[in-house]
């Protein structure tokens, strides 16, 4: 949908998710059946029944975590926190110290543009797995249980969100409210569907640049490094490639053909790296991706928690990485190697046919 404010999105000073944020707070503030909408995504989602919640921004807690959207109950109970999201990345905070803030019985709530709806619960899935293990995870439908708590998580689009609202204020017939929605709306649709975001002067920094040509660093260092650690590992007759989208080094053992890559376009839409590996077998043909490889790429995906994409020519699949943080270059590169010589055990060591 096209409004005012989203013709004018790319022009708006600080944060874009403040300004959705914002609006979306006056619409609940504004319209009782607007927070009834909200009430029943949370009920459909978690079985959990909230009063009539009272809505504000920017709450920030005692370990100064900021939740974007919060909502208390009668009783002045925070039942239910949204963090806007478009294009930024999770923060330190994001979901563990939320979650932290949480009591028992409340929800925790992400809206993301829609093209981002699976990255974001990946990510949000991965972080909460490193401090919670009894979960009941719902892949399918983006949602999180955590079970000893019963607080839920689950990720949800702006679009999804903000129409459902739209649909239930037009039966009030309440023509400056629906007005005042529709500018949201088209704020959220301009955002969601331009490629182009606005340059800051932080994306003008060169520590911007520095990073990402440290990155392709990284990609020739950690081949390098797992050379070094494997004399079963070779680059023979394999070339370093740029491509549109980033840089690969491929190299390989006798079984398994690989490619250590930066992929920006994986970066952008499936997980929050830079860093991606691709495995093929080695067969008669070439390198080439049998049902078999495939099921031991999946199943070590489910208990490392990786992140999958097909290659496009569907001769691989690409595994994200994720680097350490917070460390220098050489732990960075050293634990690249480590992650990488797993994969290539585990999977080796499940005495799959390739050739």
């Amino acid at each position: 949908m096209q409004s005012l404010l989203g013709q004018f999105y790319n022009r708006i000073k600080g944060s874009q998710e403040d300004i959705a944020s914002e609006g979306l707070v006056y619409i609940l503030k504004q319209s009782l059946e607007s927070r009834k909408v909200i009430n029943q995504i949370v009920k459909v989602n978690t079985n959990l029944i909230f009063s009539d919640l009272s809505f504000q921004t920017q709450n920030v807690g005692k370990d100064l975590e900021r939740p974007d959207i919060s909502g208390k109950d009668e009783n002045g109970k925070e039942v239910l926190l949204i963090e806007a999201k478009f294009w930024a990345s999770l923060t330190h905070n994001q979901p563990n110290g939320y979650l932290k803030r949480l009591k028992d019985n409340t929800v925790l709530i992400f809206l993301v543009p829609t093209l981002r709806t699976r990255t974001v619960f990946e990510e949000v899935k991965s972080r909460i797995l490193e401090e919670n293990k009894d979960l009941e995870i719902d892949t399918e439908n983006l949602k999180i249980l955590i079970k000893s708590s019963n607080k839920h998580i689950f990720i949800k689009s702006w679009n999804e969100v903000l129409n459902s609202i739209k649909s239930k204020i037009e039966q009030t017939n309440n023509i400056n409210l629906i007005s005042d929605l529709n500018q949201i709306i088209g704020l959220c649709d301009s955002i969601d569907q331009n490629s182009f975001q606005p340059i800051t002067d932080e994306d003008l920094s060169p520590k911007i640049a520095k990073n990402i040509n440290s990155y392709y660093e990284i990609v020739d260092k950690v081949v390098d490094e797992l050379k070094n650690r494997n004399k079963g590992i070779s680059t023979k007759g394999l070339v370093k490639t740029p491509q549109r989208y980033g840089y690969h080094r491929y190299f390989a053992t006798a079984e398994l053909g690989m490619n250590f890559a930066l992929k920006l376009d994986l970066w952008e839409k499936c997980a929050d790296t830079p860093f991606w590996l691709s495995i093929g077998g080695i067969t008669e043909k070439g390198w080439d991706l049998t049902e078999k490889l495939t099921q031991s790429i999946e199943s070590l995906s489910v208990r490392q928690n990786l992140t999958l994409v097909p290659h496009p020519n569907g001769k691989g699949i690409f595994i994200g990485l994720k680097p350490i943080l917070f460390e220098t270059e050489d732990i960075v590169i050293g634990n690249f190697a480590e992650q990488i010589e797993r994969i290539i055990v585990e999977i080796t060591n499940a005495n799959i046919g390739y050739k």
